[in-house]
C-alpha cells in the first residue's frame, strides 16, 4: 500500500474527532470516492477548507503548521496539475494577510528548502512560491529550484578541482560523477567532508569519478547549480544526466549501491 494511501486513511479516521484542541481540521472524504487518485485529489484540494487562517493563536499555529506537515507530504505523491491546483486554494486562504503569508512560507522555507529535512521537495517548494504573490525574490527563487531536476543536464561550467586543475564539466568521462561542492571555512562541510571522503563506497566504486569544488575558488559554479547548503552532492550519469539532486552522503552511498553493486 502506497504511503500517501495510509494518510488518507489516516484523514478519515481522525474526522470525527477534528474539532479537539490541537487537531487539525482534515477533511472529510466522500465515501463515494474509491479511486485512490481521486482520493488524494480531493483531500489536497479541500485540506484546508476546516482550518481557520483569521486565528492568529499560537495553539492555531501549531495546528497550522502540523497541517502544512502533512499537505506538503501529501503533494509529494500528486501529479502536478493537482498540486498547482492544491497550492492556489492554499494560498487563497494565505494572501490576505502578510503576517500569515509569512508564518506559511517560512514554514515552506523550513520543511521544502533546508537540505536536512525529510520533507525536502523542490518541486512542492515550487508550486507554492508561484501560488504566492508574484515576487523578484520568488521568481529567482522558483529558478533556482526548477534547475537540474533528476533527468537534467546542467549547463556546462568550467572550474578548477581540489588539485588545482582547470577542468570543463562536459569533459569529465566517467559511468557516473559525483561532484562535490564545499567550503573548507564552513563548519558544516568541515564536520562532512572527512567522511565523504572516508566512504569507501566512493573510494572503491569503479565507473565513478569524485570530483570536489571549493566554492569560494568557483564561485560562478552556483549560477549553474543550486547550492542551498554545503556540502552539496550532485550524482551524475555518463550524459551528464542528474541522477541525484543536492543529496545526502546516504543517498548518494544507497543509490550507487544500486547503480553500481
Amino acid at each position: 500500500m502506497r504511503r500517501w494511501t495510509i494518510l488518507l486513511l489516516f484523514f478519515v479516521c481522525s474526522v470525527k474527532g477534528w474539532t479537539q484542541e490541537n487537531a487539525f481540521p482534515y477533511p472529510e472524504i466522500p465515501v463515494s470516492l474509491t479511486d485512490e487518485k481521486a482520493r488524494l485529489a480531493y483531500t489536497l484540494e479541500h485540506f484546508w477548507e476546516n482550518y481557520d487562517f483569521r486565528n492568529s493563536s499560537q495553539t492555531n499555529h501549531q495546528i497550522g503548521e502540523q497541517g502544512f506537515v502533512d499537505f506538503a507530504n501529501l503533494m509529494a505523491y500528486a501529479d502536478s496539475v493537482t498540486c498547482a491546483k492544491a497550492a492556489g486554494i492554499f494560498a487563497e486562504g494565505v494572501i490576505s494577510s502578510e503576517q500569515r503569508l509569512n508564518f506559511f512560507e517560512e514554514l515552506a522555507r523550513h520543511y521544502l528548502e533546508n537540505p536536512q529535512s525529510p520533507l525536502r521537495n523542490d518541486m512542492v517548494y515550487c508550486h507554492l512560491l508561484r501560488a504566492f504573490p508574484a515576487s523578484p525574490q520568488r521568481q529567482f527563487l522558483i529558478h533556482q529550484l526548477s534547475l537540474n531536476q533528476p533527468g537534467m543536464i546542467p549547463a556546462d561550467c568550467s572550474f578548477v578541482d581540489a588539485e588545482g586543475n582547470r577542468v570543463r564539466l562536459y569533459d569529465i568521462q566517467s559511468q557516473y560523477i559525483l561532484l562535490v561542492f564545499f567550503d573548507p571555512q564552513c563548519e558544516h562541510c568541515q564536520e562532512q567532508m572527512p567522511q565523504i571522503q572516508n566512504e569507501p563506497v566512493l573510494k572503491k566504486t569503479s565507473g565513478l569519478k569524485v570530483v570536489y569544488i571549493d566554492t569560494n575558488l568557483n564561485p560562478d559554479v552556483m549560477k549553474v547549480f543550486y547550492l542551498p547548503a554545503l556540502p552539496s552532492l550532485y550524482l551524475l550519469d555518463a550524459h551528464k544526466r542528474v541522477v541525484v539532486k543536492d543529496g545526502s552522503l546516504q543517498q548518494i552511498v544507497s543509490q550507487l549501491n544500486v547503480l553500481l553493486p
